[in-house]
């Protein structure tokens, strides 16, 4: 079989079987197709994640660099590791204070370069932190301005079966604005509720992310010098990055398909 015929294939499985495909197959099927020479720009993404970072002024000069630093690293490493990500997730990012502002719209991660923007524009953040209030921390407003661009981005997407994440890391806890307990609690889960989930990564003893209770995941509260690490950790298992098990099976058994396929031609 040609690998034209073969993109064109896999292309008509996208086409008309990918909202009818179960979001934790897509990720399968998009690394059997970049397998098979197709580009991964063809996939839609089954998740999109808006990284909601705190650049409220308890955070010091210091650990504001460390922390923008991390984030670079850590979403880098991450697609090093798992390069079949990309086209699989959509990102998103706004930094809060006592206000919010949005850096980066959510976009699909089709490649390299794309990751690359995302990743200028959360290094441009340091030192100014895009002019910001920092003289409150606003979580649940920040939520609330997070969950409007995840719900924008997936309508303009006419995609129903994309998982909406939202990623906040935080030092502190809410002191303006809104409950983050109850703006979760209105938006989280689905079908009803647009988010599948409002997860939240503390930095430090003083950070608090018990408002994530029942509606996502608290992924702890590492030191700054820890943050990093905790953050790979925790983009990883928010990706749902497939097992590279799975991913073998999965490309042997489209292999087998191809292989009855040509038997079947050629009879």
């Amino acid at each position: 079989m040609s690998a034209n015929l073969t993109d064109l294939r896999i292309v008509l499985i996208f086409d008309h079987g990918e909202r009818n495909m179960k979001p934790g197959l897509k990720p399968i099927v998009a690394a059997i197709a970049l397998a098979c020479g197709m580009t991964v720009a063809q996939a839609q993404p089954n998740t999109a994640l808006y990284l909601t970072m705190d650049g409220s002024g308890s955070i010091s000069v210091a650990d504001f660099t460390t922390q923008i630093t991390s984030y670079v690293n850590a979403l880098n490493n991450v697609f090093t590791a798992n390069p079949s990500l990309y086209g699989q997730v959509a990102i998103g990012g706004g930094i809060f204070g006592a206000n919010f502002y949005e850096f980066f719209l959510p976009t699909a991660i089709t490649n390299s370069t794309i990751l690359g923007n995302l990743t200028t524009a959360i290094s441009s953040l340091d030192p100014g932190r895009a002019g910001i209030d920092t003289t409150g921390t606003a979580i649940g407003d920040a939520v609330t301005a997070s969950a409007l661009s995840l719900v924008a981005y997936k309508n303009s997407q006419g995609e129903n079966t994309m998982e909406l994440v939202i990623d906040v890391t935080t030092d502190g806890q809410n002191n303006v604005g809104a409950d983050p307990a109850t703006v979760v609690a209105s938006l989280v889960p689905p079908p009803t509720k647009p988010l599948t989930a409002v997860n939240c990564l503390g930095i430090g003893v003083n950070a608090d992310c018990t408002w994530v209770t029942g509606y996502g995941t608290n992924f702890g509260s590492p030191s700054f010098p820890q943050f990093q690490a905790a953050l790979s950790n925790k983009l990883t298992q928010e990706f749902k990055t497939p097992e590279p098990g799975t991913l073998a099976l999965a490309g042997l058994a489209m292999t087998g398909l191809f292989g009855l396929r040509r038997r079947s031609t050629a009879a």
